[in-house]
C-alpha cells in the first residue's frame, strides 16, 4: 500500500458502482463502512448524482443497514447549489434549468426564478442536470441562452447513467449537444472537478492529503482524488474494467485497487 492508514482522516466513498448498483447493494459495503467508523475514520458518500436531494440517500442507505445522514452526503446537485450561491451572494438568479425535483430541492436555498422554454428572456445561468423529459424546445431555449451570455453549468458530465440493467444516457449528452451548438464549454461542478472534495475538506476540516477517494471510475472519482491532492482506491465492482485500470495514465491512476468494498475492508483494515 502506497499510504498510511493511519495518516488517512476521511473516507470519501461514491455511491452507484460501489456501496450499491440500483436497489441492490454490493459486497461488503455494510461492513465495510461499519469498520471504517470503527476505526475511527470519517464516511462521507460522494455522488455525482442529480436526481434526488441528500435525504433520499441518506434514507437509501440506511434501508440497506448503512447509517447516514443527508450532512453526510455529498451529491453534486448539493454541490451545483453551494456553487451557484457563492456566485450571486445572496441574490435569485434567474435560472434556465434541464433537471428534475431533486437538484430543484438542491438549489432551493437560492431563492431562484426558474424560466421557461417559452420565456423570451435570457437567464443568467443555464443549469443542466439529467432531466428525463428533455426535448427539442428546452435545447433551443439552453443554447440561446448561452449564446446570449448565460453562465454554462453542468452539474456532472458523465455520459452514462448506471442503472441495474446497464446503462441508460447521461448529463454528458445534454452538455455536448448544448456545447456543440454554442461552441462554449460548460463549468463541471461535480467530478472529476476537485469542488465536491473541497466541500467535504471545508466541512470536516481536514486536509487533502488525509482523505481516500474510493470510487469505480477511473476518469471521475480517481482523477478528482488526484486532482485534489486526495488518496485514492479504485473498486472493480462497477464500470472500470482490469484492463482498463493496466492501461490507465498516471493522473487516472489509483494508489490501490480492490475487486469491491469487501476486499478493500481486507486490504485496509485486516491485512498484515
Amino acid at each position: 500500500m502506497e499510504f498510511s492508514l493511519d495518516d488517512i482522516k476521511l473516507f470519501a466513498v461514491d455511491l452507484d458502482g460501489v456501496v450499491y448498483r440500483g436497489n441492490v447493494m454490493l459486497p461488503g459495503a455494510s461492513s465495510f463502512v461499519a469498520t471504517a467508523r470503527e476505526r475511527g475514520k470519517i464516511v462521507v458518500f460522494v455522488t455525482n448524482s442529480t436526481l434526488r436531494p441528500r435525504g433520499y440517500y441518506a434514507a437509501k442507505l440506511n434501508a440497506m443497514g448503512i447509517p447516514a445522514t443527508p450532512q453526510e452526503i455529498i451529491t453534486a446537485a448539493h454541490a451545483t447549489g453551494r456553487y451557484l450561491g457563492s456566485l450571486f451572494d445572496g441574490t435569485s438568479p434567474s435560472i434556465f434549468l434541464l433537471g428534475e425535483r431533486g437538484l430543484k430541492e438542491e438549489l432551493e436555498d437560492l431563492e431562484p426564478r426558474y424560466l421557461t422554454s417559452q420565456d423570451e428572456e435570457a437567464a443568467q445561468a443555464v443549469v443542466v442536470g439529467l432531466d428525463r423529459k428533455v426535448n427539442y424546445e428546452k435545447i433551443c431555449k439552453a443554447v440561446k441562452d448561452v449564446m446570449r451570455g448565460a453562465l454554462f453549468i453542468g452539474v456532472n458530465g458523465d455520459p452514462l447513467w448506471p442503472v441495474e440493467n446497464g446503462f441508460m444516457p447521461g448529463v454528458g449528452v445534454f452538455l455536448s449537444a448544448i456545447e456543440t451548438a454554442t461552441r462554449v464549454k460548460p463549468f463541471i461542478v461535480g467530478k472529476p472537478n476537485t469542488y465536491m472534495l473541497e466541500l467535504a475538506i471545508q466541512q470536516w476540516e481536514c486536509e487533502p492529503s488525509q482523505i481516500l477517494m474510493v470510487g469505480d471510475k477511473l476518469d471521475s472519482d480517481i482523477m478528482m482524488g488526484r486532482k485534489a491532492g486526495a488518496k485514492t482506491a479504485l473498486v472493480l465492482s462497477g464500470v472500470t474494467s482490469p484492463r482498463e485500470l493496466e492501461e490507465a495514465p498516471p493522473e487516472m491512476k489509483p494508489h490501490l485497487a480492490a475487486r469491491n468494498l469487501a476486499h478493500l475492508e481486507e486490504i485496509l483494515f485486516h491485512s498484515r
